[in-house]
This record gives structure tokens, sequence and C-alpha cells, in this order.
């Protein structure tokens, strides 16, 4: 089961999708993966972290596979941890040296089991991170690179167990080292296998679904793409000045989305993996309202504090329009509002054994 989606900055151009985020990463165009408008910047010397949502990772299984560029090494040190693993605290670390090579590591510098291999500069690789832990002795890591083993742990010594989240950054602020961070899956595998050749892209809601409910306008702009109400909720950078709200009690407003040649990357030819729907949304008060993702429906805890709410569908199959994404208002006098809303694909290319992107596999 998927439990993490993020395409590196396109779905919003900022931090929504993620759990958290402390100091100052960035959202770049300078280098991306394949298609992408975006990607997601560490930088030098400053504590720049994001953080997946709680509890998609799991000691019983984990597998974590994203995008990553290196613009430059670490500098001053042995080593710079740029992806932890952790619960109440720390659990295991990937690494980067600073001639390049990668590691697993207990703390961030003491190194767990052989090297991995030796990366470069100025293109993107595709890592795996894979886990299945038992106690602190009795456990197994696989870190792949590209689809080909690179790591393999098996019983190492652990500072702790009771992983529920995973952390990109310059988790120790070393100077010089710039990364890229793009393509995030996370699932709840214990196969401590590859996935596949991974990637996630957003896509945008682009016409009105089969009930449009809220029919009261937020502001009197939008993005200009897209009919009906859409325009209103699929602005990128993510708004809260423009929107669909309603007073009426368990009222319906949803969306189709793009179709899967249109948008930021064409993946009408690939293996769609799972996707997840996500809105931006909030209330004049406490109240549970609903978020829709193809179709089905989960309840989220609205407040007057405006949220980005997930869900995933749990599907291979690309949504097929009508009730692609959207969202129910409360049972409870008041007014609901939905700001922005849209989907992210995970899905492999099958158009090509290779990424048709010079050195962005």
């Amino acid at each position: 089961m998927t439990t993490f989606l993020e395409p590196g900055g396109d779905a919003t151009f900022d931090f929504s999708l993620w759990g958290s985020v402390t100091g100052s990463p960035t959202i770049v165009s300078d280098f991306v993966r394949g298609n992408h408008l975006r990607s997601i910047r560490y930088a030098p010397s400053v504590s720049s972290r994001t953080n997946g949502l709680s509890n998609c990772v799991a000691d019983a299984g984990t597998r974590i596979n994203f995008g990553f560029y290196i613009a430059a090494f670490p500098t001053g040190g042995t080593a710079a941890p740029f992806l932890q693993i952790y619960g109440a605290s720390n659990v295991i670390y990937l690494t980067l040296t600073n001639a390049g090579v990668l590691r697993a590591t207990s703390n961030g510098t003491t190194q767990l089991g052989n090297d991995g291999p030796t990366l470069s500069i100025s293109q993107f690789y595709r890592i795996t991170f894979t886990q299945v832990i038992t106690s602190t002795s009795v456990n197994r890591f696989e870190i792949l690179v590209n689809g080909i083993p690179a790591i393999s742990l098996t019983n190492v010594t652990l500072p702790n167990i009771g992983s529920t989240n995973f952390q990109f950054g310059n988790i120790n602020n070393v100077a010089s080292f710039d990364f890229r961070i793009s393509d995030v899956y996370v699932d709840n595998s214990s196969s401590l296998t590859d996935p596949g050749n991974i990637w996630v892209t957003a896509k945008r809601p682009n016409a009105n679904g089969l009930t449009n409910g809220f029919l009261v306008q937020i502001g009197s702009g939008g993005s200009g793409y897209g009919s009906g109400h859409s325009p209103q909720i699929n602005e990128r950078a993510l708004s809260t000045t423009n929107g669909w709200s309603t007073t009426l009690l368990g009222t319906t407003e949803e969306y189709t989305i793009e179709a899967t040649s249109a948008g930021d990357i064409d993946i009408s030819r690939a293996e769609i993996i799972d996707y997840m729907g996500w809105i931006d949304a909030g209330a004049s008060g406490s109240v549970t309202g609903s978020i829709i993702v193809g179709g089905a429906v989960s309840n989220v805890s609205l407040t007057t504090t405006i949220t980005t709410f997930t869900a995933f569908a749990g599907s291979k199959t690309y949504p097929t329009g009508g009730t692609d994404i959207g969202m129910i208002s409360s049972g409870s006098v008041g007014t609901d509002s939905l700001y922005e809303c849209g989907v992210v694909v995970a899905y492999i290319p099958l158009a090509q054994t290779r990424s048709p992107y010079p050195n962005h596999l």
C-alpha cells in the first residue's frame, strides 16, 4: 500500500504535501528530472529538511523510492546524512561522503555495512531504500541505485527501532552539500525489493465533476486554466485567495482531472501504480467534512486553519472523470471552503526500458 507521494514540488509549488518542514528548503527549477517543472533543493550550510506524513514508515516494512541529484559534494567532514528514518529517535541514515560514496550510517557518521557506489554530480539517480526491522539487532536493509543492489545490511546494530517517518535534508548543515529531490514514492511493502522505475507527477482539475454544489466563489481571480469551477482551485503556486465555499450541509463539490496525456507529463503509455488526491480546505469552525478521491469518501477534520488533506486511491486505474477529486461539506452549520485540490500519480513509463532523458534515470 502506498503511504506517501510527492512529485518534487510540482503539485503545489510549495511544501503543502509534506508533513512538516524545518529550516529553508526551496522549490526550484534549475535542475529537474525529466519533464518535471520543479524539484526540491536542500542548500549548503543551512538547516533545510522536509518530513513525510506521520506513520508513513514502519518497522514491519517500508520502501522509499526517489530521484536524487547532487549539485555539489559535502565538504568539511567524512559524510553528510541526507535521508533519516526515525520515530521517537533516529533509526538509520543514508549519507554521502565528500568523495561521493553512498553509505548507510547509524548516527549520520558511523558506517553500517559496505560502501555503496560512488555517485557523480550533475545527474539524477533513482535511489530505493528498503527496510524490515524486528529489533535493534535483527533487521534487514537493501539499498539500490538505479535498480541495482548497492548496500545490503543484515542484523546490524541500530541505535533505536520504532520507525514512523522519514526526513530528507542537509541534516547536519554540511558546508557546500547541495542536492535536489524528486519523485518521492513510499509504500509499506516488506519485500526488500526494488518497486521499479517509479516516477510521480501532478495532475490538475480542469473541469467540473458530477456535482458542484459549492456555489459561493471565494475571490475574483483564478488560474485561467480549465472550465467551470476549476480555475479557482487549480492554481500553482497554491493560493487561498480564490476557491469555492458553501453554507449548505453535506454538499458535494467534485472535479474531473486532466487526461493522462495532458498537463506536466504525458503518462498515456505508463503503468499506473497508484494515485493520491489532495484538498486544501477549511471551515468557519471545527467540523467533520470529507475528501473525495476516485469516488471514495474519507472523513477529514476541518478547522479555521486552512489545511491540506490527502487520501490514497489504492488503484492502478487512472481516474475516469466526474468524481476524481473533491470535497463534501460538513453536516454542521457554518461555512466550509475548498481553496485548492489535485491528484498526484505514481507511474512507471512503459515506452522505454530506460528514461528518455539523458542522465535522468
